[in-house]
């Protein structure tokens, strides 16, 4: 998952690496009748805090942070909560990433600690670029730096005009108008000129060149196509969608172009490597790294989309999974609201209770 913050001051941020050797992703929130805040751990619930939260983000790596009803900033981790910030700042949580920002000073998790990557931050009109492998920002001095695999490089001497970052990829417009991408610790020029738009995700570019045609770079590569661009087209981890001039809808994945469907969609979503779409017959589908999946012959009354997971209402009310490329049911009875939180469900069948649904499993609280 990534973000791009659009403001006129530039934030030098903090990061957060945690360990990818979690395999859940059970990871969720709710409350109780007394309104007491819980988090779902896996496979039991721990308390937190005895007043509905202010506002909370969950990442991949199975942290939350969170503000409180006392504005504080805090982190739950492994079953334990850590203070961290007694003021109410800015702070943001991807796949793999946390970082706050507090008045002028920005601070990362190094180990077990929290440590300053810089004390100032120039209110100016910059922007500041983080997703789940990258960190880039601009400096008091202009330089725009980023953070990657546990260093800090310069990209350029002086600001640049626009950029775009994806999980691990970041494409910016230089001053002199090249194209750059900075991808695996590399920098490359694409093109010597500003494409009319580019779109960025892991592993993956797409952008329009000089002659109005589709042209990616891939792990690395460019690689050029005779497709004409259209209005509309989107991208995914390493693939791109798009429609045709013929109005197909097409998705090119590991160097080939594969046609989904023979006309333009009543409904698209694209997520992480996932595109849920509904055909003009109403059935709805899925392409899931390489396959198309039929999976119902209607459209859901509702459905959330994560990285490798669909959770979707049938036309009664139950809840039905797409889950890693298999059909899965959620819940045999009638939902009204459910959440989705990374892979884990959350939803209730009368008040004062909460069913967690994660790994096949379905966990009841009351």
């Amino acid at each position: 998952m990534f973000t791009i913050l659009n403001k006129k001051v530039i934030v030098v941020i903090f990061f957060v690496f945690l360990s990818r050797l979690c395999v859940s992703q059970c990871l969720a929130t709710f409350q109780d009748i007394n309104n007491f805040v819980y988090v779902f751990d896996g496979v039991e619930s721990k308390y937190i805090e005895n007043l509905p939260l202010r506002s909370f983000q969950i990442g991949r790596n199975n942290i939350m942070a969170y503000i409180g009803a006392n504005n504080r900033l805090k982190v739950y981790s492994k079953g334990k909560i850590f203070p961290i910030n007694d003021n109410s700042p800015n702070y943001y949580m991807t796949d793999n990433w946390f970082l706050y920002q507090n008045y002028n000073v920005v601070k990362v998790l190094d180990g077990n600690e929290f440590k300053s990557l810089e004390l100032f931050y120039r209110q100016d009109e910059d922007s500041l670029y983080f997703s789940d492998s990258l960190i880039v920002w601009t400096n008091t001095l202009g330089e725009l730096n980023v953070f990657y695999d546990g260093e800090t490089q310069i990209l350029e001497r002086t600001e640049i005009k626009r950029a775009k970052i994806g999980d691990n990829t970041f494409a910016y417009i230089d001053r002199n108008n090249n194209f750059k991408i900075f991808y695996r610790g590399k920098i490359q020029t694409i093109e010597t000129y500003e494409p009319s738009n580019f779109l960025v995700d892991r592993d993956i570019v797409l952008y329009i060149d000089q002659y109005s045609n589709l042209k990616y770079y891939r792990f690395g590569t460019l690689e050029e196509s005779n497709t004409l661009s259209t209005f509309d087209y989107w991208i995914g981890e390493g693939f791109a969608a798009y429609l045709t001039q013929l109005k197909q809808l097409a998705v090119y994945y590991k160097g080939e172009e594969a046609i989904l469907m023979q006309d333009k969609p009543a409904q698209l979503t694209i997520k992480e490597n996932m595109i849920v779409y509904v055909d003009n017959g109403k059935n709805f589908w899925c392409w899931y790294k390489g396959k198309k999946y039929w999976l119902e012959r209607y459209v859901p009354l509702s459905y959330r989309v994560d990285n490798d997971i669909i959770v979707y209402q049938d036309l009664d009310g139950r809840l039905k999974a797409f889950y890693y490329g298999e059909q899965v049911k959620v819940s045999d009875q009638i939902v009204q609201k459910y959440s989705l939180y990374n892979e884990a469900v959350t939803y209730s069948l009368q008040p004062y209770q909460t069913k967690v649904w994660c790994n096949k499993k379905t966990y009841t609280f009351e």
